[in-house]
């Protein structure tokens, strides 16, 4: 018999990040909402998420967790892809990144992301270095978001097509804002995505983060916007009925 397995991929919410005040723990990742839908399905959860994470290392990161770990002939794959807010970029970095060292308790690292510098508007860098080689990204970010949106679109479409090819289940919802009404540019994206399989993808008020914060759900523990443990349970029963009612399963 093959082993269910739900691949959770995404950014720091799906990781549950300061659930419990820290950054990533196994409590972290147990209480996540990928987590907690993969228990309430019988599946055993692998948790690939990994704070800063943009759309493109997300997507990046699903195909090599395949083209490493993947066996057709022992595993049954879900997968859960939460992706983040569309104005973050990856970069080739002039330097290598050890987001590794920064997730313990990650079930996967997908080691390609060490090239790249991630880049989110809310982070400046660390070093006097990082925030010279930042802050050009930042300029570009802030007058292209539409472009970071059609970068994203590609990405949920590299991903969708890719898991069709090997006949993969998955279920797709973001966690972040991700789009903003379609429009000319990329309307065209959008029709080439299967709606019954992302769960309200053009509906950034129903998005993890915000959904819940907007419900007045608040997280002492957290230092960086994150919810605890109620919102993530919450967010799980949502998607489980949204897979019984499309039968996605």
């Amino acid at each position: 018999m093959k082993e269910k397995i739900m691949l959770i991929a995404g950014d720091s919410h799906a990781a549950g990040s300061e659930i419990d005040g820290k950054q990533d723990s196994e409590y972290n990742r147990h209480h996540s909402y990928g987590n907690v839908l993969a228990a309430k399905l019988g599946y055993t959860p692998i948790n690939i998420a990994e704070p800063s994470s943009t759309n493109p290392t997300i997507a990046r990161s699903i195909i090599q967790w395949f083209s490493e770990k993947y066996s057709a002939d022992t595993m049954d794959v879900f997968v859960l892809v939460g992706w983040t807010d569309s104005a973050r970029m990856e970069v080739p970095g002039y330097r290598i990144s050890w987001y590794a060292q920064h997730n313990p308790h990650n079930d996967y690292h997908a080691s390609s992301g060490n090239n790249f510098v991630r880049i989110n508007m809310g982070w400046l860098g660390s070093s006097a270095e990082d925030k010279l080689f930042i802050a050009d990204y930042h300029k570009f970010i802030a007058k292209n978001e539409k472009y970071l949106e059609i970068v994203s679109a590609n990405s949920v479409l590299q991903i969708q097509y890719f898991l069709q090819t090997k006949n993969i289940n998955y279920l797709m919802s973001n966690v972040m804002y991700m789009f903003q009404p379609r429009d000319t540019h990329t309307s065209f994206y959008f029709e080439q995505i299967d709606t019954s399989k992302y769960y309200h993808m053009e509906d950034s008020e129903q998005s993890f983060y915000p959904k819940y914060k907007n419900a007045g759900y608040t997280n002492p523990k957290a230092k960086y916007w994150h919810h605890n443990e109620i919102p993530h349970a919450l967010y799980a029963d949502e998607l489980c009925n949204f897979l019984e009612e499309t039968k996605c399963l």
